[in-house]
């Protein structure tokens, strides 16, 4: 059976989550940086949340045999739930991460010239 981290293991893993998502703006300015900081906080937690609830379903399953006196049936786990409620806030937020970075544009295929799809 799968058990939730302790506490002080999911800051531990949040903050490592932290790190690497800060490394990916310590070229940035300072505005960039703050813009971002309370934004990878919310992404990192909710990055170590659902590798919570991955694991959980895993376990558990997606669906449970639920019992109420002589009635039965499956029901969604509660982990499945909120993994998919979460699952799509975390996609937005970490899109919206990836937005404060400046585009790249490399093109390989026309030797770096521009080809004109961006302004498109």
């Amino acid at each position: 059976m799968s058990r939730k981290p302790a506490k002080k293991k999911q800051d531990e893993r949040i903050a490592i989550e932290i790190e690497k998502l800060e490394s990916l703006f310590e070229d940035q300015t300072e505005e960039i940086q703050s813009a971002a900081r309370r934004l990878i906080e919310r992404v990192a937690f909710m990055t170590i949340t659902l590798e919570i609830l991955e694991s959980n379903i895993k376990t558990k399953g997606p669906t449970y045999l639920f019992k109420n006196g002589k009635q039965e049936m499956y029901v969604e786990n509660p982990a499945q739930k909120s993994y998919n409620t979460m699952i799509n806030r975390y996609t937005s937020a970490y899109s919206a991460l990836l937005n404060l970075l400046p585009k790249k544009q490399v093109n390989s295929s026309s030797g770096g010239k521009d080809d004109g799809f961006d302004n498109f």
